[in-house]
């Protein structure tokens, strides 16, 4: 039996604004399958005439699409109905002179809970994001100016926020055609990891213009469903000034028990290819069993190999190797439930390399 995901989506006006042009995807079971969701969040960019119209067109063609066609890997069905929207309205500002500088932005994913992975197509300053054990990790990068700089850690996420100009924005749908040329460079295409218990967050600026990622994460660790906290993001939001359209969407699943086994070789997995994301994993550590001793002496060796080749290279004064293949083959090795001796083994090796 699949997986089935429960999602939420709702867009507010806010406080300030007399017209709403934040739209937003959804489809709970696309494709009529369960454990798959169509969800993301449209911007309709502001300060231009057909900014709601992008945004209504771009929801319209995204999810007709994608309901319509159904062969192919989802994120290059996702890539061409977002291709699809965007060359929409760049003919539509092309006839109409009124509309010339229409366009919006948009964070939208395909999101599959049995295969435990997310497709997502961005551009603009809308944002995804993963919430996973206490931790709120950001998937998106913001096209602007100030939002690389706060990627990049050159702002921090309060300097960024109250910057004058963190609304000017580097890439919009609309703006250029696409083609098979370009579109893979314009657009920002990619998979994420979408585990067991993880929530799943896309939004518009008008939620993290005024709320902060501490505030963010109070609302997405309590105990109310996820209809309320959809609604207790905006409120938030609207208590902070609410000075723009507010757009979130959430989504989340659970793993019955008997998939437990495939979970913990997911999170490990995931871990030995984004190292940087360990600390965001929601993996309870079981006890240990016979093979893992098998595990124990593969670490050991692996240690004991790197050791002697940081030694080696202080007597000869020879570049330190690379990390050997055996240390990211092994992620197919170990057991679901060998968590724990992988981080030793990723610790260990770090430190060799540290104190060398």
């Amino acid at each position: 039996m699949s997986r089935k995901i429960v999602s939420y989506v709702q867009t507010d006006l806010g406080r300030q604004r007399q017209e709403n042009e934040d739209n937003f995807v959804w489809v709970q079971q696309l494709w009529g399958k369960p454990e798959i969701t169509l969800i993301g969040v449209i911007d309709g960019v502001g300060g231009y005439e057909g900014g709601a119209e992008a945004a209504a067109l771009t929801k319209n063609t995204v999810e007709n699409y994608l309901q319509n066609f159904e062969f192919g890997t989802p994120l290059e069905l996702l890539t061409q109905a977002v291709t699809t929207a965007n060359n929409e309205i760049y003919n539509r500002r092309s006839t109409h002179p009124h509309l010339g500088r229409m366009s919006c932005v948009t964070s939208v994913a395909i999101l599959d809970a049995d295969k435990e992975m997310m497709y997502v197509a961005h551009v603009g300053d809308s944002r995804g994001y993963v919430f996973r054990s206490g931790s709120l990790l950001k998937i998106t990068k913001d096209h602007s100016i100030v939002g690389m700089k706060e990627d990049s850690g050159y702002l921090t996420e309060e300097e960024a926020m109250h910057h004058p100009r963190r609304n000017e924005i580097t890439k919009m749908l609309g703006e250029t055609e696409l083609d098979a040329e370009n579109k893979n460079h314009y657009l920002d295409l990619f998979e994420h990891s979408f585990l067991s218990g993880d929530i799943a967050l896309f939004c518009s600026d008008g939620l993290t213009d005024l709320v902060n990622q501490s505030q963010i994460i109070a609302i997405l660790a309590g105990e109310a469903s996820l209809t309320e906290k959809v609604q207790q993001l905006i409120e938030k939001a609207n208590e902070l000034g609410g000075k723009d359209n507010i757009t979130v969407a959430l989504a989340t699943y659970s793993a019955k028990k008997s998939d437990q086994k495939k979970l913990y070789k997911r999170a490990i997995e995931v871990t030995v290819e984004e190292p940087g994301d360990a600390e965001n994993l929601l993996v309870q550590k079981p006890a240990r069993k016979k093979k893992d001793w098998i595990v124990i002496v593969l670490t050991a060796f692996i240690v004991g190999f790197l050791a002697n080749w940081l030694g080696t290279k202080k007597m000869l004064n020879l570049e330190p190797p690379p990390v050997p293949d055996t240390v990211f083959v092994i992620k197919d090795t170990l057991a679901q439930d060998s968590l724990a001796l992988k981080d030793t083994l990723i610790n260990a090796t770090d430190t060799l390399y540290k104190n060398n």
